[in-house]
């Protein structure tokens, strides 16, 4: 790409990657930030995501074992002094005591004096039997050009990788190694975010067609992901280039006026933003003065202010919706399959409408795969109108299946930790649930998954409140035919002003409420969810709403305390058959014996000669 020549950089919300990331995170191993403050290692959250899967990965291989000792190997070697970047930026802690626990055949010393000696084995071991792919890893870094190289889709690099792996005469490709880093850093994102980005770079490339021209991914266009909450400020990296935001909250950055002004300094220029979330008039009205200025090319805000959802079903458009219209309707290149991808999107993000290619979309993300391959893959289909052959040919079309039955299992678990709250208005049922978590090296449960299952156990339910702790809770309809909750306008009330959504399908963080009680329940599992649930029952009651009943409906804790007591019994009458067995057997277990060892320690008991075994079980 020429000096002055801009790429344009199109945003999906989430973490995400390519092969050329996964490349590039082996390497990121031997040199991550990272420092160890009150017995954990504190890593950068985005770096801390794949290194805990990494982590996780039960039976590995070689290469799998030798990452895990290069990582931990650094972690040893830190510093307890926090890096000058640590303000600002989240950090995610991982246990020292539960990784000597996890990874004792390492031998993780303990004292300080000994751990760089260990980290130095360590990473000494891990090179060693790094060596036969570290050829390819460079030589793959050289050819997609450095650490921020993408100059080329999935597919072709795909073929590259394969090709490179036999010129070096390895046993095996590198590429299910690389596939498996790849799937570590896949979180977050929803269709609505990827239909957006893919209708972006179908616009684009169309568009160019028209002039004469052409547009390579990775050299014109490329995709980017930035997750809520973090700071734009890191596109800065891709200078000079120009950014595309569709389907991004203006309300979850925090400082998104001071971000894009920096960027435009930058020579990171916003060309589009377009978003359908609510926002607050002043919002409106502060990114307004910017599109004056030139900072923003073209702002579109189709949500509701002040966080009340639209409640004309034709009034409401998603992300998808807008960019379609904006950048594709009536237009030379509009076609059938981009018509089918924003309806599919728009079911989706509304729940209403579902279409079997949105469904299966869904399933594809929040299970996991690689949304960089799926948005060309969607791009590429959007002509011919073959997305689900496509995704077939790629042999992603049965895997929603697989990872509904590799789930079965632990869907049950999802019963754990559940309430219901009933309220006198036409007996709406709600609901409430605390997330599970997957057991190491087991399959992910995703929110998609969860709300489905809860769909199935509680066929008479109406919405469900999906709680990840008291830090986030995701609301859902279930019942489509219940209008009683706007989920979208009652989040600001069980959350902030922020929050928000869809009047079936919104968010919110609950601890960030002002009146939501620390000092009573503070962070939220599963001794107090309970409390929790009524708590959230206390909030439906401010906003308007007659409670009729709050209960627990927890399957196993019932049954565990059941099972529980049982056990308790167990062990009391074993309890007392060892002793009295010890007793029988030993002298030394039996009572005079005891006291009359301790009478150096507690000279105040009396104690009279101890009497023959006879004498002592006597009637």
């Amino acid at each position: 790409m020429g000096a002055n020549r801009r790429q344009r950089l199109i945003i999906i919300h989430g973490w995400g990657g390519t092969y050329a990331d996964a490349v590039n995170q082996i390497g990121d191993l031997l040199s991550f930030e990272c420092y160890w403050e009150d017995g954990a290692f504190m890593v950068p959250r985005r770096v801390a995501t794949m290194i805990r899967h990494l982590l996780n990965v039960q039976e590995p291989d070689q290469n799998i074992r030798a990452l895990q000792q290069l990582t931990l190997s650094h972690f040893l070697a830190c510093s307890t002094t926090p890096p000058s970047t640590v303000t600002g930026t989240a950090y995610a802690s991982f246990s020292e005591a539960r990784l000597r626990q996890d990874f004792s055949r390492l031998g993780l010393p303990i004292s300080p004096s000994t751990r760089r000696k260990r980290a130095n084995q360590l990473k000494q071991n891990a090179e060693i039997l790094l060596a036969p792919i570290m050829g390819v890893v460079r030589r793959l870094q050289e050819a997609w050009g450095g650490k921020n190289g993408q100059q080329q889709t999935e597919t072709d690099a795909r073929s590259q990788i394969d090709l490179y792996s036999a010129e070096a005469g390895l046993n095996e490709s590198l590429l299910p190694l690389l596939e498996l880093i790849r799937e570590m850093h896949e979180t977050g994102g929803d269709l609505d975010t990827v239909a957006s980005a893919s209708l972006y770079a179908y616009w684009m490339t169309c568009q160019a067609r028209e002039e004469g021209r052409s547009l390579q991914y990775g050299q014109d266009y490329s995709f980017v992901f930035v997750n809520y909450h973090e700071s734009l400020k890191q596109m800065r990296r891709f200078a000079p280039a120009e950014l595309y935001a569709a389907d991004l909250p203006v309300g979850a950055f925090p400082d998104l006026e001071a971000d894009l002004q920096y960027l435009h300094g930058q020579d990171v220029c916003t060309a589009r933003y377009e978003d359908h979330h609510p926002y607050l008039a002043e919002r409106e009205e502060s990114l307004g003065a910017m599109v004056k200025s030139g900072t923003i090319g073209f702002l579109e805000l189709s949500g509701p202010l002040q966080g009340s959802e639209l409640t004309e079903e034709e009034e409401a458009k998603c992300a998808a919706d807008m960019v379609y219209l904006n950048t594709v309707a009536g237009k030379p290149w509009d076609c059938s399959g981009a018509k089918r991808l924003r309806e599919a999107a728009h079911g989706e993000d509304f729940v209403t409408n579902r279409t079997k290619l949105g469904i299966l979309l869904t399933d594809l993300i929040k299970g996991g795969i690689c949304k960089t391959e799926l948005a060309q893959i969607l791009v590429d289909a959007m002509a011919s109108d073959d997305a689900a052959e496509k995704l077939a040919t790629r042999g992603w079309a049965d895997l929603p299946q697989q990872w509904h039955d590799d789930l079965a299992e632990t869907a049950e678990t999802l019963a754990e930790n559940m309430g219901r709250i009933t309220l006198a208005e036409h007996g709406t049922q709600i609901i409430t649930a605390l997330a599970t978590h997957s057991a190491p090296g087991k399959p992910r449960m995703p929110t998609g998954k969860a709300i489905e299952f809860f769909g199935r156990r509680f066929p008479d339910a109406h919405y469900v409140f999906y709680c990840f702790g008291s830090s986030l809770m995701v609301a859902r309809r279930l019942d489509h035919a219940d209008t009683t909750l706007n989920l979208g306008a009652m989040m600001p009330t069980l959350g902030t002003e922020a929050d928000g959504g869809h009047a079936g399908a919104a968010v919110c963080r609950p601890d960030a409420n002002p009146h939501y009680p620390t000092r009573l329940i503070g962070r939220v599992r599963a001794t107090n969810f309970q409390k929790f649930s009524r708590y959230l029952a206390t909030r439906l009651a401010d906003s308007g709403h007659t409670v009729a009943a709050v209960e627990d409906i927890s399957v196993a804790g019932n049954q565990g305390w059941k099972r529980g007591r049982k056990d308790a019994v167990i062990v009391l009458l074993l309890a007392l058959g060892l002793g009295t067995l010890l007793a029988l057997a030993f002298p030394s277990f039996r009572r005079t014996t005891v006291l009359e060892s301790n009478r150096d320690f507690f000279p105040q008991i009396k104690v009279e000669k101890a009497p023959s075994l006879m004498e002592e079980t006597a009637p």
